[in-house]
């Protein structure tokens, strides 16, 4: 049997990418009858030969970040006819915590010429924002842009009457790999907090600096919408670097989504999906993280429209069943 669509992907469905970026468009995918599916390629190099060499045939095929090996590719290219490439982070580029490493020039080298070859080889890329499509055209003419989707169905607002008891909730939510982005804010936070809940949801707790300040809670796949409502407010702080400015910001739209205002730092696509004081806060200077979280605090009338002009922008610009079509359109199952 001959698949229509068939992703690649790096990791298994608890991986972000891979839990928004594929597993909605397998089953939107089979809703419009189209026979959809994705397969998880093995880490280990001596494993995924056979795994290649098993391969169903599609007609398309998107591998979702992963970067193959060039014999890899070109085994992958006598499946399909079509052959896209989805990237939604930085991929040539080091998380910042490995920048000053030892040997991390000669690996980000590695990376950065297997990105700029899968670019190349296949027929197409789907790039999660601008920053990222502009590099992939340095080696590849046919490039969409379409940022991470939302299911706004799945992911709404707790009833009215949840917020304003208590200190003001501010949350963060994410892997672990991006705790290290947290210290500033809680320099900046911690003299507030007998004013406010910092909560952080990760699948490890935060240990560095000033940890005594959070509450720490284990994040569910199950539990995660209840965890997002929680939040009155959404942290998303970042330094500016090549790495950062490939992110697609989809931790913001969560927040948004659920009615928490996000408070991000002013890099990258962050800028382009917030308007400051409209929709969300964002950061330019340390002191910025105190100084808008407690205008919220201090301004329930603020906090719940910003709330809902969060809401209104990710349902109209970044929900997955206004969107979904522009893939169809991009890959030819239209």
């Amino acid at each position: 049997m001959t698949l229509d669509l068939l992703f690649l992907t790096p990791s298994g469905e608890t991986l972000p990418s891979v839990r928004f970026r594929v597993l909605p468009f397998v089953a939107l995918g089979r809703a419009r009858g189209l026979a959809a599916d994705w397969r998880r390629a093995p880490k280990a190099v001596h494993q995924r030969l056979a795994f290649l060499l098993s391969l169903p045939r599609a007609r398309v095929m998107v591998i979702q970040q992963k970067l193959f090996a060039p014999w890899e590719l070109a085994l992958i290219r006598r499946r399909c006819q079509t052959l896209a490439y989805d990237v939604d982070d930085a991929l040539w580029a080091l998380h910042p915590a490995e920048a000053d490493q030892p040997g991390s020039a000669a690996k980000a080298a590695k990376i950065k010429a297997r990105f700029a070859h899968t670019c190349a080889a296949v027929d197409l890329v789907i790039a999660g924002n601008d920053y990222l499509a502009g590099h992939a055209r340095q080696t590849q003419r046919n490039v969409v842009v379409l940022p991470t989707l939302l299911d706004t169905d799945l992911y709404t607002p707790p009833p009215p009457d949840a917020h304003g008891v208590g200190r003001f909730r501010v949350g963060w939510m994410g892997t672990s790999g991006n705790l290290f982005f947290l210290p500033e804010v809680l320099r900046q936070l911690a003299p507030h907090r007998d004013r406010l809940d910092v909560r952080i949801v990760s699948d490890r707790p935060y240990e560095g600096e000033l940890h005594e300040v959070v509450s720490f809670e284990r994040w569910s796949p199950e539990r995660e919408v209840e965890q997002l409502r929680g939040f009155e407010a959404g942290l998303m702080p970042l330094t500016d670097d090549e790495y950062t400015r490939g992110k697609c910001g989809f931790k913001i739209l969560q927040y948004m989504a659920v009615g928490a205002v996000p408070v991000a730092s002013a890099v990258g696509f962050n800028t382009q999906i917030l308007t400051h004081g409209h929709d969300g806060m964002l950061v330019r200077t340390p002191e910025d993280w105190a100084a808008h979280i407690l205008t919220l605090a201090d301004d329930r009338d603020l906090l719940e429209r910003m709330a809902k002009n969060a809401r209104f922008t990710v349902v109209q610009r970044f929900g997955l069943a206004a969107m979904a079509p522009q893939l169809w359109k991009a890959l030819g199952l239209d």
